[in-house]
């Protein structure tokens, strides 16, 4: 099997254990949640967006010169990365705002623009991830801005602001 497709493998069991564990320690100060699809829709989408931050620290890190840069890590971070990427919507199914989601209603009153906004930004990883793959670093860097400009645009409009 090759490297990329063993990476997503890992990738996709790396989301399930975070999501198993997100969903185990709902006594921790946070409100328990109903054993609802809803909450299980959140439970999920929590899981894959805190793996997506996780891979964009060391990208952007990286691309910004305040981390050394490690081609391995930069490689394997875009790919899992491009794997997260595609999973961004599955946790947005079914219409549902459970206690303690920034969610906003306007995701399911504007479907058509949100999965727009989360195709942009798997077409952003995906190119991330290509060009990582096929020349590294140097060819990569410049299109990390380009990935969070995309989880901006959807959050700025698509998720509550904390205060």
């Amino acid at each position: 099997m090759n490297k990329t497709f063993m990476g997503r493998i890992a990738s996709i069991g790396a989301v399930a254990a975070l999501g198993l564990t997100v969903a185990g320690c709902q006594g921790g100060g946070e409100a328990e949640l109903e054993d609802t699809p809803e909450a299980q829709a959140f439970l999920f989408r929590q899981a894959v967006m805190r793996v997506i931050a996780q891979k964009m620290v060391p990208l952007g890190g990286m691309a910004r010169g305040e981390v050394p840069v490690d081609e391995e890590l930069f490689t394997k971070s875009a790919t899992d990365l491009e794997t997260m990427a595609g999973m961004a919507t599955e946790g947005f199914m079914p219409q549902g705002i459970p206690s303690g989601s920034r969610a906003l209603p306007a995701i399911w009153e504007n479907w058509s623009d949100f999965e727009q906004k989360a195709q942009d930004f798997q077409q952003a990883a995906q190119a991330l991830a290509d060009a990582a793959e096929s020349g590294g670093f140097e060819a990569a860097k410049d299109l990390v801005q380009p990935v969070a400009q995309t989880c901006g645009g959807c959050h700025r409009t698509y998720r509550e602001r904390e205060e």
